[in-house]
């Protein structure tokens, strides 16, 4: 797909939209050409249970929520349906609560809600040209439908293909990878959308070099709090690819692995809604991943005291000078290091203290360095040893967690 950019002060942008069904309701699709100055730019998608209606709506909503803010835009569809509910329906369905005459709930109401929301933030001009006649735009845009119609039952196929594959999957080496979101706020179920994606990777308890890192366009406000937090606004977002767009490449990253998330109820739900919201047939993360949660795993370790990254990466001795503010990449790269050191043993061998400065870091050791000399503990000292094992295990319960070896 060749990205325009789009320059308000040049020609108005020209959106032809369109959509296609298989069955009626069934699998559909939606695709849009969006053209100015002589540029073109592609956009598709598609989803398995829907209506040839709700394609035509989600075409055009995408067109405009793709565009700039303030955008003057000429929207050409071939939907009646759609041309007119926009321009002369929608005022009564609003003025009735989104309802019919007859007061009933209008079909689609989500998607008109939606359409209505984006529309208010441009100068659109609606045009209606009939489909299937030879107009050159018009036809581009029902192709784009119809690839986007049958990209989604293609890629419905690879996801079942790949649950199969991952279910059975042998877990003696899995893979894992260290993942952190941020987002406009804090529940998907009030509308809120992931802006940031980071993924680090590691084999065999070792970073490797490999990265994912995508900033999201969200069409949706960020919170105020929420920028605070991550420094992320709808300004810097506006020209970053949305979900849709990603989501492949995304989830070819995860798939098969283990995620190591600091609080993963959150970070999954979101991954979840996501996917939900997309309708390409996607099943919960649980299904392609395991996952653990290093937020559960440190208050196992450390109950009743902090343990979000700032307090563990304190009590471990782990550097996060450069984390002024939360960034999803960043803060996998720091998660990915907590969790080899909660997860390895010493955290320092000398017992060094805090006041050393010394912090944690994962240093690769060269292979021809001089041997350690091993110290053997006296007859008294191992028995001191066992003893205080011993207290150990009484302290916790007789838990037996604490052995001589």
């Amino acid at each position: 797909m060749v990205k325009l950019d789009f320059n308000l002060k040049v020609n108005m942008i020209e959106a032809f939209t369109d959509g296609a069904c298989r069955n009626n309701p069934g699998p559909g699709g939606w695709g849009v050409l969006l053209c100015q100055d002589g540029k073109e730019s592609k956009l598709c998608g598609g989803e398995l249970d829907t209506t040839n209606n709700r394609m035509e709506l989600l075409a055009t909503i995408m067109a405009l929520e793709s565009l700039p803010p303030a955008s003057q835009v000429c929207l050409t569809t071939d939907s009646k349906y759609v041309q007119q509910g926009i321009t002369e329906w929608i005022n009564n369905w609003i003025r009735r609560g989104w309802k019919t005459a007859d007061k009933k709930t209008i079909k689609n109401v989500d998607l008109w809600k939606r359409l209505h929301a984006i529309n208010q933030k441009h100068q659109v001009n609606w045009k209606w040209v009939k489909g299937h006649s030879g107009h050159r735009e018009n036809e581009i845009a029902d192709k784009l439908a119809r690839q986007g119609l049958n990209s989604c039952l293609k890629k419905n196929n690879k996801i079942a293909d790949n649950i199969t594959k991952y279910e059975i999957k042998d877990d003696s080496n899995m893979r894992q990878v260290v993942l952190d979101t941020e987002t406009t706020g804090i529940d998907p179920t009030d509308g809120h959308r992931i802006i940031e994606i980071g993924c680090v990777e590691i084999i065999e308890r070792r970073i490797t070099s490999k990265r994912y890192h995508k900033y999201i366009k969200p069409n949706h406000k960020v919170d105020e709090e929420a920028v605070k937090v991550h420094g992320l606004t709808n300004e810097f977002l506006s020209d970053k690819p949305q979900f849709f767009e990603i989501v492949d490449e995304f989830m070819d990253f995860i798939q098969g692995s283990e995620l190591i998330i600091h609080n993963a109820s959150f970070d999954v739900g979101f991954i979840n809604h996501e996917l939900k919201l997309l309708k390409q047939g996607w099943k919960p993360v649980k299904q392609y991943c395991k996952i653990l949660d290093t937020l559960a795993l440190a208050r196992k370790h450390h109950p009743g005291q902090k343990n979000n990254l700032d307090a563990l990466c304190k009590r471990y001795n782990i550097d996060n000078s450069n984390r002024k503010l939360h960034g999803a990449l960043l803060d996998s790269e720091i998660l990915a290091e907590l969790y080899l050191i909660m997860t390895g043993g010493q955290v320092s061998l000398l017992g060094t203290s805090k006041s050393d400065g010394a912090t944690n870091s994962i240093q690769r050791i060269s292979k021809d360095r001089k041997p350690l000399t091993v110290i053997q503990p006296s007859e008294e000292e191992l028995q001191s040893h066992v003893n205080y094992l011993k207290i150990l295990n009484k302290a916790s319960g007789n838990s037996n967690k604490f052995n001589i070896w």
